[in-house]
């Protein structure tokens, strides 16, 4: 199973850039390689961009911040594309959302995986010029990306229970 594993965001909005930290943190566990199929990469734009970086794949895990005011900053929520609620990134109002852009991409006959998650983590500052996230967001990070590497092991078969558990 080919799986890509995305943060979404935009690197100098302080919080607006965890998702692209949390996939710089998985780089660290050394998961990517072609034995296992998997593939860590950077997206800055959702979308029809974001549809266009899963071709190929069985598999996605989309990692993006999402401001809901609901509950603590660093809190994260783990979604089905099929449950989808707006993250910060995964949709665009000069572009398409991501569902749309999806259906698109099959309608086209394009491979995109079906086995799609959002990973949502709750920022509490998305507009502050800044590349550091606030404190509350920086230390989800490495227990996002940990439960991520867990969750990727455990479908795999490497796991002996289920590890992506907030």
């Amino acid at each position: 199973m080919k799986t890509v594993v995305i943060g979404l965001g935009n690197p100098i909005l302080s919080d607006d850039s965890v998702g692209i930290k949390v996939a710089r943190e998985i780089e660290r566990f050394k998961i990517q390689n072609s034995k296992l199929k998997i593939n860590i990469i950077e997206a800055y734009a959702g979308g029809l961009r974001l549809m266009d970086e899963l071709i190929g794949y069985d598999r996605a895990i989309i990692i993006d911040a999402m401001v809901t005011g609901n509950v603590k900053p660093g809190s994260f929520k783990v979604l089905p594309l099929s449950s989808l609620v707006t993250t910060r990134n995964i949709s665009c109002t000069h572009d398409t959302n991501i569902l749309t852009a999806i259906e698109f991409g099959k309608m086209l006959g394009l491979k995109l995986p079906d086995d799609i998650t959002i990973i949502g983590i709750e920022a509490k500052d998305v507009e502050t010029f800044a590349e550091e996230l606030t404190d509350d967001v920086h230390k989800a990070v490495t227990i996002v990306a940990s439960k991520i590497v867990d969750e990727i092991i455990y479908k795999k078969g490497l796991c002996s229970e289920k590890c992506l558990d907030n």
